[in-house]
């Protein structure tokens, strides 16, 4: 909620006041709007209160002035003017996406020439530094923008941030290959850079209504659905457990029935009980991955009993069918919801436009 000005007209003052009518997901208040249109009028308010008012409304303190403000007749000049509002403006935003997809094709080339051993990977090496400066210019006009506490303020902002500099850090380090610092400039560390580049697309999503949508939907119900998932992390202990005492030990290369297996022949052999953590494993992959009947299959045929059989498909029943499936439907239920919010929330808004209009 900002206060657009002030002006005294002899001895009274007329105070005119635009709301910003925005919440924190970037769409407009419908209840706020609703408040503040029944007050068409104010009263006359002295300064000092009118300036305590404000300073409550202001919840959001978006209006701190820049640290550039220092030094106004820079920051306040025509060219610093014009590149603000450049930066503000969607076409900027346009070349920051279409930078990110000519990322992307390098991040993709220099993949695959990493999987392949190329010393081509070099070159493609020095193009992501580039990139990497590019993003740094991007953040230092932001900053410059709309002051580093406004910027610092959006989660996608910080989220950037973060990004730009690990990635920065870390390539110019393997570049300059220093001694000290073995553990960064060694050649595997560039592997964990493609990871960490990869990151960056995700900005390429929210640009994605329905992506969006979903993203904003899961991060509302990742408190509901802890119990959920507790409650599966749980049935997979205990079936992980029961695997220990049923299986256990019996995957090994001394077992003469193992070669004739599905899980010799598909190479499913780390797809055992032998120990916790890999037990822990396989119950997630049987959770996940839809391989579970040549492992049930393979287990029926080591262990040479039918009983095998109730483990797994109890297993199927309760954990996937049943627990998984509820996950599902509850998070698809949601978000569900949360578009019909969304399609309602507009259509009061094109309502309330309409009234606004014929008043």
């Amino acid at each position: 909620m900002v206060a657009s000005y002030v002006r005294t007209r002899g001895s009274s003052t007329e105070i005119n006041v635009s709301f910003c009518l925005r919440n924190s997901t970037n769409t407009v208040d419908i209840e706020a709007h609703y408040v503040l249109n029944v007050f068409r009028t104010i009263p006359e308010i002295p300064k000092d209160d009118f300036e305590f008012i404000f300073k409550k409304l202001d919840v959001a303190p978006d209006s701190k002035l820049p640290i550039f403000e220092a030094c106004p007749s820079f920051y306040h000049s025509p060219a610093s003017g014009k590149l603000r509002d450049f930066v503000r403006g969607a076409m900027f935003e346009y070349i920051i996406v279409f930078i990110l997809l000519v990322n992307l094709v390098a991040v993709i080339v220099e993949t695959t020439l990493d999987m392949q051993n190329n010393s081509a990977q070099t070159f493609w090496q020095k193009v992501e530094i580039a990139f990497g400066w590019l993003y740094v210019i991007e953040m230092a006009l932001k900053v410059y923008t709309y002051g580093f506490g406004n910027y610092w303020r959006d989660g996608q902002n910080r989220f950037d941030f973060i990004i730009t500099w690990v990635i920065v850090i870390e390539e110019m380090t393997t570049l300059a290959d220093l001694d000290g610092l073995n553990f960064m400039s060694n050649g595997n560390w560039i592997h964990y850079l493609l990871i960490a580049r990869m990151l960056r697309f995700i900005r390429l999503v929210i640009h994605i209504e329905q992506c969006r949508a979903f993203v904003a939907t899961f991060l509302s119900l990742m408190y509901s659905l802890l119990p959920y998932s507790g409650t599966i992390f749980c049935v997979l202990c205990i079936y992980c457990s029961l695997g220990l005492q049923i299986f256990g030990g019996i995957v090994n290369t001394g077992n003469p029935n193992l070669n004739q297996t599905d899980l010799a022949r598909y190479d499913y052999l780390l797809f055992n009980f032998n120990d916790y953590p890999t037990g822990m494993v396989t119950v997630f992959n049987l959770l996940v991955m839809g391989i579970w009947p040549p492992v049930m299959q393979s287990y029926k045929e080591l262990t040479g009993t039918s009983w095998t059989y109730v483990y797994f498909f109890s297993f199927y029943l309760i954990v996937v069918l049943w627990l998984l499936n509820l996950v599902i439907v509850f998070v698809l239920e949601a978000f569900r919801l949360f578009l019909c919010r969304k399609k309602e929330e507009s259509s009061d808004i094109l309502l309330a436009l309409r009234i606004g209009d014929r008043n």
